[in-house]
């Protein structure tokens, strides 16, 4: 991902994230596995910036969305595991619309979910005409579709949602 001339890159193998400049020096590293257990990345897999220049990322081993601010100093994390709206079985892919919503790929539970930029839990993208297995990467095709590349069923899908 690429944000005010940086680009931030998920290390899953490392669970770090890092930034770069656009010529290839690292900048910074976000939380790894040292300072505060809370912050701690087990297999981050992807990152979205918003414009503010909030970083989140997916947290696919902790089943959880950790959210770093423009400094890359950690402000907290969403979700847990689990089964439930607002839950993740691995989260992976994740994309921000317009409205600041981040939608997020919960690869193990098969679904797309959507939430506030605080994190809260507001609906799913509806998925029924076309069910998702394993869903990876995402991306806003505009502000009321969002494409997926659906693992285990070895294509990519393209859904409408609710924007409003």
């Amino acid at each position: 991902m690429e944000i005010l001339g940086t680009v931030i890159v998920a290390d899953n193998k490392g669970n770090q994230v890092l930034e770069f400049s656009i010529t290839g020096r690292l900048i910074r590293k976000l939380q790894s596995r040292t300072g505060d257990k809370a912050s701690y990345l087990a297999g981050p897999h992807y990152v979205a910036v918003n414009e503010q220049g909030d970083i989140y990322v997916s947290d696919f081993h902790n089943h959880c969305i950790k959210v770093y601010n423009k400094e890359g100093i950690f402000q907290g994390a969403f979700g847990n595991h689990g089964t439930g709206n607002g839950q993740f079985n691995a989260p992976t892919g994740l994309a921000i619309d317009k409205q600041g919503r981040v939608l997020v790929s919960d690869w193990g539970n098969s679904r797309i979910q959507i939430f506030d930029s605080e994190g809260s839990f507001l609906t799913l993208v509806d998925t029924s005409a076309a069910p998702l297995f394993g869903p990876q990467s995402i991306c806003m095709l505009d502000d009321s579709k969002v494409i997926v590349a659906d693992s285990g069923n070895h294509c990519i899908k393209i859904f409408q949602y609710d924007a409003t």
